[in-house]
């Protein structure tokens, strides 16, 4: 197989990096989202929360202490509780896409889900109000230090990036084999990793792959939306007409086949063309022993 060279950048990139920013913008972002829990706030609260949770979990890897778990414990009511919210919004977002005001499941699930939006307004906001600011503060630098006890780059990072990226493509292969819904949203919370772990503790590396990484983490991300609101609409398939709910598998399973094939498209198929071995000509003279393959979807399930 024929691996492409990739040039680095000399320079370090200006944007701020790090596990400690991002629970210093975590604190920020529990400040705007009050001001009317909109879509944006929610979504960019919730993955500050994410980032620092898959950092706590790389650097628990790599330099364990009892505070990455502690982390984990403090966010986890907020990060679900929004994860809850956001669904709700993004839900909508799509039924407004992909039809027309007078549709009769966008109608009814609109509806449906207005009132489910507030309930889970409601619990975010107390999940906010149990989320312990000034304790979060004190983590921040108990923290700081230990996550950057291994400078940036170094060969740890790079052993746990490459771990990454193999536990990915071994997703990949059984989603491309499998085709499930499941295989896929496992996918890409495998990505998530491999991109947060370059771009908080590999910088240089990440620099280069930055644009196709968002690019597929981004279609993936799509896909699962819409795997969200089809099983919303089984939920309610007994109270709409079975030719209208019929309809929207087929919108559905053709907006989710369209973002597969761009997904395919930029990932590229097994040789020389393909992104796995660009990205693993990277890592060229790090080793490490690879994960077994039943266990690397069960850690990236408890990461997301």
């Amino acid at each position: 197989m024929t691996a492409h060279a990739v040039a680095l950048p000399i320079e370090s990139p200006s944007k701020r990096i790090g596990l400690d920013v991002w629970m210093n913008r975590v604190l920020e972002l529990a400040e705007e989202v009050q001001n009317g829990w909109k879509s944006r706030e929610v979504h960019d609260l919730r993955v500050a929360l994410r980032r620092c949770r898959t950092m706590a979990d790389a650097l628990s890897e790599v330099n364990p202490d009892h505070g990455w778990r502690g982390l984990k414990k403090q966010s986890r009511g907020l990060f679900r509780a929004l994860g809850a919210l956001r669904d709700t919004q993004v839900e909508q977002e799509w039924l407004r896409k992909l039809s027309a005001p007078g549709d009769p499941v966008r109608k009814h699930l609109l509806t449906v889900l207005a009132q489910s939006q507030k309930e889970h307004r409601l619990k975010a906001r107390r999940a906010l109000a149990d989320f312990d600011c000034k304790d979060w503060r004190k983590s921040v630098q108990k923290l700081r230090g230990k996550a950057q006890f291994f400078p940036l780059d170094s060969v740890v990072f790079q052993r746990l990036a490459l771990t990454r990226l193999n536990e990915a493509a071994e997703l990949y292969e059984r989603a491309r084999r499998g085709r499930s819904r499941i295989a896929w949203h496992r996918l890409r919370i495998g990505l998530k990793g491999f991109r947060y772990t370059l771009e908080n503790f590999m910088p240089q590396r990440h620099q280069p792959w930055s644009s196709d990484l968002k690019r597929i983490q981004d279609l993936l991300g799509e896909v699962h939306d819409l795997d969200v609101l089809r099983a919303e609409i089984r939920r309610h398939r007994a109270k709409l007409q079975e030719v209208d709910v019929l309809r929207w598998f087929q919108l559905i399973e053709q907006a989710r086949k369209t973002r597969l094939e761009k997904f395919r498209s930029v990932v590229g198929s097994a040789g020389k063309e393909s992104l796995w071995p660009v990205w693993r000509a990277g890592f060229q003279g790090i080793h490490i022993v690879q994960s077994s393959a039943g266990s690397a979807p069960q850690r990236l399930q408890s990461a997301s």
